[in-house]
């Protein structure tokens, strides 16, 4: 018997069926119902073995929210420590790096810790990275609550650096995202409530009791419903109301009852707080001893999240540091690149700019050779045209043309009708020649030359105050 156990004990252990994803996804449900309840030994117990699972089964999306929860319970235990090396390995799966809600809520849950660390500058920036990335999610009441939220955090982190304007800015641009829904889910409407009691706490703090007295009534009867053990804010406030208007023993009794709540929902800062405050008010109305025993309690509690608080927070700075020494090296790198690609740059441009000033400097060379070949062929032409005008020569015509293309041309677009002896008598005159030189070479009376003139006037439309041959040279200039 004990041979036929041995031979199939490893075939039956195989056998059992692995767990699956869908099972592995339904015991998720479940376990968010023991952090509900504030059972974080039973709630870290159950993700130990789902992860255990996941890792079976390779499931990526298991082992990174097993990751994640097992972070938020130690951290909720003040483990920081341990829960920020858990939500690290939570990051780095593969099914967070694709998943935006997971994205958010990692980042959240560092925003917590370094908020419950005392490194509120780092937990502002995580929460507010928070709101930007809730605008990508698709679904409206994540998304509302997901934004909300976050404004909401960065009003309580405010809060607690005393910075009260930028805290209820902050707080009413949270809970005003929620009172703009028509209807909200109870899950939103536990959101509005909570946050709208950290406004009163405002109220309280600006002495505006009368305002916070109103607004808790409003919520009195909804909160009780839905905050269960974390009612205890809603006693804790009427304790502050209480405590303000000097009704001490009625701030004792709402004090002892958010102690209680706050024990059962096992938040311990919140103990830490309320032990301190009902402390004040035990001194308020002379009983010592009761102030001194409260304010032992106070002193244990914040001696233990101290000691908590300082392993992690040793870490977490040194990684902040180290974090900021690479940005700023890499800032340094981007930096050093940008002047070398500058200079790099200017020198291109500089030897651009000599290249295209010598290439431009050996054209106006080039041109000005040109320029100087061209008027010494100018004015040998010009030498020549002038001695066959004054030779009556019958090749000046022909010449002239050659030498001075354009000039007959625009002469003809003033007046289309002008003869051969017309363009020639104005070549001579564009040429320079005076009355008695026409007459001369051309054997005319010097009073004929005139009238020709007076004629070429009236047919050109030149008027008499102008002078005739700059009238010549500005027609070929034009």
């Amino acid at each position: 018997m004990m041979k036929f156990f041995i031979f199939f004990f490893p075939i039956l252990l195989f056998a059992q069926q692995k767990p699956t994803s869908q099972y592995i996804d339904s015991e998720f449900d479940k376990v968010e119902l023991l952090s509900r309840e504030g059972k974080y030994d039973e709630y870290i117990k159950k993700n130990m073995l789902l992860l255990k699972s996941s890792k079976q089964i390779n499931y990526s999306k298991g082992i990174a929210l097993a990751y994640l929860n097992l972070s938020c319970g130690y951290s909720y235990a003040k483990n920081y420590k341990k829960g920020l090396e858990y939500l690290k390995l939570a990051k780095n799966e593969e099914y967070a790096k694709n998943n935006l809600d997971f994205q958010i809520t990692a980042k959240r849950d560092l925003g917590y810790n370094y908020y419950n660390m005392g490194l509120y500058q780092e937990a502002i920036t995580e929460f507010k990275e928070v709101a930007v990335l809730s605008d990508e999610i698709p679904v409206d009441t994540s998304r509302i609550y997901a934004k909300s939220l976050a404004y909401c955090e960065v009003g309580i982190v405010f809060k607690d650096r005393n910075q009260i304007d930028s805290s209820k800015l902050y707080l009413k641009r949270g809970v005003n995202i929620l009172l703009n829904e028509k209807k909200l889910t109870p899950r939103l409407n536990t959101l509005l409530i909570w946050h709208s009691m950290s406004l009163m706490e405002i109220n309280i703090a600006e002495k505006k009791i009368d305002s916070a007295e109103i607004n808790l009534r409003l919520l009195e009867a909804h909160s009780k419903n839905l905050l269960g053990n974390n009612n205890f804010k809603l006693y804790k406030i009427k304790g502050l109301i209480n405590e303000h208007k000097k009704e001490y023993d009625s701030a004792i009794t709402n004090y002892q009852t958010a102690i209680q709540l706050a024990k059962n929902a096992k938040n311990i800062v919140q103990v830490q707080w309320l032990y301190n405050a009902i402390s004040k008010v035990y001194k308020q109305i002379g009983d010592e001893d009761a102030a001194v025993k409260y304010l032992q309690k106070y002193t244990a509690i914040t001696d233990s999240l101290t000691n908590a608080k300082q392993p992690a927070i040793e870490n977490t700075v040194q990684e902040l540091v180290v974090q900021k020494e690479n940005t700023v090296k890499a800032k340094n790198k981007f930096l050093l690149y940008g002047i070398w690609i500058g200079i790099l740059g200017v020198i291109i441009f500089i030897l651009f700019v000599i290249k295209r000033m010598r290439k431009k400097n050996r054209i106006l060379v080039v041109k000005e050779q040109e320029t100087k070949l061209l008027n010494q062929k100018l004015n040998l032409a010009f030498e020549e045209v002038v001695q066959l005008a004054k030779n009556n020569d019958s090749e000046f015509f022909a010449r002239f043309q050659e030498v001075y293309p354009e000039f007959f041309p625009k002469l003809l677009e003033i007046e289309p009708q002008l003869i051969n002896t017309e363009l020639k008598f104005c070549a001579l005159l564009f040429l320079n020649f005076s009355t008695k030189d026409i007459a001369a070479y051309t054997f005319v009376q010097p009073q004929s030359i005139q009238t020709r003139k007076n004629r070429l006037r009236k047919k050109l439309k030149i008027s008499s105050e102008e002078d005739i041959y700059i009238w010549m040279k500005n027609v070929n200039n034009k």
